[in-house]
């Protein structure tokens, strides 16, 4: 993990040091962009710059300040992760203090935002809180955060992240600066992907795949995508029909995260259905004109009849309706079977893909 060049966004992260270094610096700041581009990255590399012997600015890495940081025991600085929290959520045990006679046994057990903030600086200098994936608050938590948000001490920064920031409440994001950040370029992707290992017969496909987010295409190739793609293209091109495919999906390696078997498969219907809707959505937008080479999946559309459109949409509309009901705690199994018997009719009856 590269601390002082973030790729795509280092004029970005400069201003902010930059705002730092003048006193301009808002109290609370909230990153948006699209999943996978770097948005918690850039927020800690912020973090560690603040905190740095030398900052603000970018972080030296040889100070003592940077290595806690880089260790994850600086005292200045509190991280808010509920996934590696084992939480679903982030709820309001994360941000007030509540006493443990008071919490379930599957409450979050940890210290809370509002217990770090009662502390003075450790060290001296700015005190740092960070929220990963700020949208799994829920409203007692986001109601609970907004005096947190509202009485804010010297020297106090709170960045959140997230990719949908309209899941957070008007009040929440009224008391916000929001930083946007945009995809990276795809030879920025293609970097970040040969960074982290993925064989370079790998990263073209996965950098065109991603959209300029490479998070998303390392979390695509956890996942089997590329294997998942196989399998989409088959049955649109006829040669597989949806009970093979179906057994194709459930016998695919990856990494599918759970508490249970059950919460598994449901993330791995989740993740087929979501590639099958990306590559559905470039079909309707080749049949609408757009050159294929601009698609993520626009080699699929070769030989897609002028026709199409309407059987397309259909699909579509039934591959999001079994989207849909993924978190109701159906059975995956029937939604994938719902969603691969629309695919193989749209093959069978338009000959989408040759």
């Amino acid at each position: 993990m590269s601390f002082d060049a973030p790729r795509g966004h280092g004029e970005r992260l400069e201003g902010l040091y930059r705002s730092a270094r003048d006193g301009r610096l808002a109290h609370a700041l909230l990153f948006t962009g699209p999943a996978g581009i770097g948005k918690f990255m850039t927020m800690r590399l912020l973090a560690i710059g603040l905190l740095c012997e030398r900052g603000p600015g970018a972080p030296c890495l040889a100070c003592g300040p940077c290595k806690r940081v880089l260790l994850g025991n600086h005292p200045d600085l509190f991280e808010v992760d509920a996934p590696a929290a084992g939480q679903d959520q982030i709820t309001v045990h994360f941000i007030a203090h509540r006493p443990p006679e008071k919490k379930n046994p599957k409450d979050y057990k940890g210290p809370a935002i509002e217990d770090f903030l009662v502390l003075r600086a450790r060290e001296g200098g700015y005190r740092v809180v960070l929220v990963r994936e700020a949208e799994r608050m829920n409203e007692s938590a986001q109601n609970a955060f907004l005096k947190t948000l509202e009485e804010p001490t010297a020297r106090t920064i709170v960045a959140l992240e997230s990719s949908r920031p309209g899941e957070l409440l008007p009040t929440v994001r009224s008391r916000v600066v929001t930083i946007e950040l945009e995809p990276l370029g795809l030879e920025d992707t293609r970097a970040v992907l040969h960074e982290q290992g993925v064989p370079a017969d790998e990263v073209e496909e996965l950098a065109r795949w991603s959209g300029g987010a490479p998070g998303s295409a390392l979390a695509l190739r956890a996942h089997g995508a590329p294997a998942m793609r196989v399998i989409l293209s088959g049955v649109l091109a006829g040669t597989l029909d949806a009970r093979a495919a179906a057994s194709g999906v459930w016998a695919l390696d990856g990494r599918f995260e759970g508490k249970t078997p059950a919460a598994e498969a449901r993330t791995r219907v989740r993740v087929f259905l979501d590639l099958g809707l990306a590559i559905l959505g470039d079909l309707l937008r080749a049949g609408a004109g757009v050159p294929g080479a601009t698609l993520a999946h626009g080699d699929l559309a070769r030989g897609l009849p002028p026709d199409s459109g309407v059987p397309l949409e259909r699909c579509m509309a039934r591959w999001l309706a079994a989207r849909q009901d993924v978190p109701l705690n159906m059975s995956p199994e029937a939604l994938l079977d719902r969603a691969l018997l629309a695919l193989e009719a749209l093959g069978a009856t338009e000959d989408a893909v040759r």
